[in-house]
């Protein structure tokens, strides 16, 4: 085999390449298939979960995979404080469950300190790197602490022309309005959805609106047969969706946890967010200990109303470069961005003035 300067580079450094806003000593921490499913992938249209969880949230992703019996690309970032004993547990249990070992790559991220989720290692970067190692054409990033309670595998087969040009296919959520006694209390079908949701049980769950009042409509949902548009997103939609591993842009990977920001750059690259009529997911409370700080969520606000603003600069510019800005592509950008656009000044689209 040729040499290469790359053979050479190392772990560190490939990572920091491939990853720039993660800290280099924390990137140095990550082992890529530190378990590997040992079944091969039958079809490459098939659809991989993409989570991230940490010790104290293992059992959700026990769970999922239990519950989906499919592939899954899933980080597990755990402090170098860490007992051995934890991760030596944790790896026992991959071993000693089919629905684990034969469908779950975990890729372990040590870091030092006690709070993974930070500034020095992004959630947004496990979530990339989950995706970039997913080993099927299709993806779908969603939290390890939601239940999926419909055959999603067979249902996207009828959408893979969709996804292929960019769409995405949105998964409503549901959360109960009070305990779930047992797995017996989860609906399976969109009839008994519709059902506990007049009972007032179930709620249409968009995160950062309020119940049954965010963009996937739940009012819409309840007497559709086929998918249909988001027609008022809002750039805080951050729904579970699946799509394509290559097709979508990357999430943003400046904010410690802001899923909104890997949609957005899709949305205004002209892609459309489809809502399944007949699917649905529902979400759990997490056990995951460490959530982001409220300083970050103060800094991550500010800083996500400049990257909308540096969004719709750069997207307008690249399906002006495409020749697409006279097309139904550039849609979602004119109705988003227009005051972005104006304010720029004559321009920025087509030939300088």
């Amino acid at each position: 085999m040729p040499y290469s300067p790359l053979t050479d580079m190392t772990h560190g450094l490939r990572l920091s390449k491939m990853f720039p806003k993660g800290d280099y000593q924390s990137l140095k921490g990550i082992s890529p298939f530190w378990q590997s499913a040992n079944i091969p992938i039958q079809d490459e249209t098939d659809v991989s979960l993409l989570t991230t969880v940490s010790p104290e949230s293992w059992k959700e992703l026990v769970a999922l995979a239990e519950n989906w019996n499919g592939p899954i690309s899933a980080t597990l970032h755990v402090s170098s404080q860490l007992h051995p004993s934890v991760l030596y547990d944790i790896e026992k249990e991959y071993q000693s469950k089919p629905s684990l070992y034969e469908n779950v790559d975990i890729h372990l991220i040590e870091t030092a300190g006690q709070n993974a989720m930070s500034v020095l290692l992004p959630l947004s970067v496990e979530r990339n790197l989950a995706r970039m190692y997913a080993r099927t054409r299709h993806v779908c990033d969603i939290p390890s602490n939601t239940i999926l309670a419909t055959d999603l595998r067979q249902t996207v087969k009828k959408y893979t022309e969709k996804m292929r040009w960019g769409d995405m296919l949105v998964v409503p959520t549901f959360e109960f309005q009070q305990q779930v006694v047992s797995e017996k209390d989860i609906p399976r079908t969109k009839k008994e959805v519709l059902g506990l949701v007049k009972q007032g049980k179930l709620a249409l769950y968009d995160a950062e609106y309020k119940i049954n009042e965010g963009p996937t409509d739940a009012e819409q949902w309840k007497i559709s047969r086929d998918v249909y548009k988001v027609e008022n997103y809002t750039i805080d939609y951050e729904p579970i969706v699946i799509q394509s591993k290559t097709i979508q842009p990357w999430c943003s990977e400046r904010f410690v946890d802001k899923k909104a920001a890997c949609l957005l750059s899709s949305y205004l690259a002209g892609n459309e967010f489809l809502v399944l009529p007949n699917d649905f997911a529902i979400y759990k409370p997490s056990a995951r200990k460490h959530a982001v700080s409220e300083l970050d969520r103060v800094v991550e606000k500010r800083l996500y109303s400049k990257f909308y603003w540096e969004e719709c600069v750069y997207r307008a510019r690249e399906l002006d470069a495409l020749g697409l800005w006279q097309t139904t592509k550039s849609s979602h950008i004119r109705q988003q961005c227009s005051r972005v656009i104006q304010n720029w000044g004559r321009g920025l689209i087509g030939k300088p003035e």
